[in-house]
């Protein structure tokens, strides 16, 4: 019984292993519709940007720039909600798109002791 049960788990073991993260997400593929986004977000072409910008968080997501590009497709459409959805994802993934770090300090909240 005991050499079932390894057998088993070596099976699942070795199944695991063969998942690579190339095959999880493909950076390449990536940064190529990232590429195709900024491209597109620069000729204002913002609704196909959305598209690339989306392939590119899909390929790869923890792409924080394609979250946080996308989000400023949306705030050129006027899509504020969406705009600060895609924002918070660029947070999620990376804190250097934190919403704080670039307000003017009079806006940033006071500290009390």
């Amino acid at each position: 019984m005991n050499r079932l049960i390894w057998a088993v788990l070596l099976v699942i073991s070795v199944g695991l292993a063969s998942v690579s993260a190339d095959e999880l997400f493909d950076a390449e593929e990536a940064k190529q519709h990232f590429n195709a986004g900024l491209d597109l977000y620069f000729k204002k072409d913002y609704q196909n940007a959305i598209k690339q910008f989306e392939e590119a968080a899909q390929s790869d997501p923890e792409n924080a720039n394609a979250y946080y590009f996308m989000g400023y497709a949306y705030y050129k459409l006027k899509d504020m909600k969406k705009a600060m959805e895609v924002f918070d994802q660029a947070y999620e993934v990376d804190a250097i798109y934190s919403p704080l770090k670039n307000a003017p300090a009079e806006a940033a909240p006071e500290h009390r002791n």
